[in-house]
């Protein structure tokens, strides 16, 4: 759960600014534009391609917690059902102590009986 919220605070802070292959991208496009000696407009060519590969980076790390998360899940379902049958278990287990008891109080009164 906490991986995920940092991912999404991640996101929002991406889609707020310029993820960092956008802004190499962009670097590159004013050093382009700057070789070939025009005035560089924004959104050029490597620019929407870095933005394009944050995206996929992004969707990528999603996915990747995601799957954490279900991982997570499934341990987390195989601790509860472990619980589940250790509480009957010591359900069982209370049940034989007490049956035992009440048996041995006959061989307990028996036993006070004799020494009277």
């Amino acid at each position: 759960m906490r991986a995920s919220i940092i991912t999404l605070a991640a996101c929002l802070a991406l889609a707020a600014c310029q993820g960092p292959g956008e802004k190499a991208g962009e670097a590159k496009d004013k050093a382009d534009a700057a070789a070939a000696g025009r005035p560089y407009s924004s959104d050029g060519p490597n620019e929407k391609a870095g933005e394009a590969q944050d995206r996929a980076t992004s969707a990528a790390n999603k996915a990747r917690d995601a799957q954490a998360d279900a991982i997570k899940q499934q341990g987390d379902a195989i601790r509860e059902e472990a619980d589940q049958k250790a509480d009957k278990l010591e359900a069982q287990a209370k049940q034989l102590r007490d049956e035992a008891d009440k048996r041995a109080s006959v061989f307990d009164q028996r036993a006070k009986a004799v020494r009277q």
